[in-house]
């Protein structure tokens, strides 16, 4: 797959582009949300009923991402098309709450872990260029197919027990699957000259990890997923197609 890329882009580049630039790219995903539509959510291998409702955008503690990966992008003028196969460690957190007594819950966090592989594909335009900085926007798209999944729970107080107590694939289907999907890729992005590029970037799921039907409401479950975190990319010193494209005011 990463010869063929580089084979259709290095093809493509002689044709249109000016210059094309292949390197390193390294991200850290740790601002995350996961949604749920509904407040009661009936466990899906189990009779537990659970409340869910924290659904707020979170620093670290919804889960994080590195990502290491490759990337082959060709310029032309104030443009620029890019892929980056890559590989991800990615990790979701859920919280719910399990009443316990009229008075009181119990706090448990369902969390998921994936390795999975990634191909971003994504345009770029410069807002600005000059002979050391160019600024730019991005947008594209990323299918991801996950090849390893993980389950653990955590309860407020480290009870091991935990595990007996509830049962750790209630979230199947509702917060995770093993099923490949996209995401949707919006960025911004600061080159300095052709050496690296810093930036910031967005992710939004799209569909849902399954949508199975709350027993309660009589509605499917759908969870949606909103990633924020920062890539620093690394362009090895080569210019395969040799064509100067720093000032295209």
């Amino acid at each position: 797959m990463k010869r063929l890329l580089i084979i259709l882009l290095f093809v493509g580049g002689n044709s249109f582009g000016q210059r094309l630039s292949v390197g390193i790219t390294f991200q850290y995903l740790m601002v995350k949300q996961v949604k749920l539509n509904q407040s009661l959510i009936p466990g899906a291998t189990s009779y537990t009923l659970y409340q869910a409702n924290d659904n707020r955008w979170k620093v670290f503690s919804a889960g994080q991402s590195i990502v290491i990966g490759t990337v082959v992008q060709l310029s032309n003028k104030k443009f620029y098309v890019a892929a980056e196969p890559e590989y991800e460690l990615n990790t979701y957190n859920y919280t719910v709450k399990y009443p316990l007594s009229p008075t009181s819950d119990e706090s448990v966090t369902f969390k998921t872990l994936f390795f999975q592989t990634n191909l971003p594909l994504y345009i770029g335009f410069q807002v600005h260029s000059s002979e050391v900085i160019r600024y730019s926007i991005f947008a594209g798209a990323s299918g991801v197919l996950p090849y390893h999944l993980e389950l653990t729970l955590k309860e407020t107080n480290n009870d091991p027990s935990v595990y007996y107590r509830y049962s750790v694939s209630d979230f199947r289907n509702i917060l995770y699957n093993d099923k490949p999907y996209v995401n949707t890729l919006l960025g911004v992005g600061i080159n300095f000259a052709s050496l690296f590029r810093m930036d910031i970037r967005y992710l939004h799921r799209l569909g849902y990890p399954g949508e199975l039907v709350n027993s309660i409401t009589g509605q499917p479950n759908k969870a949606t997923f909103n990633t924020l975190g920062v890539g620093l990319t690394f362009f090895l010193p080569m210019d395969l197609l040799k064509k100067r494209i720093y000032n295209e005011e």
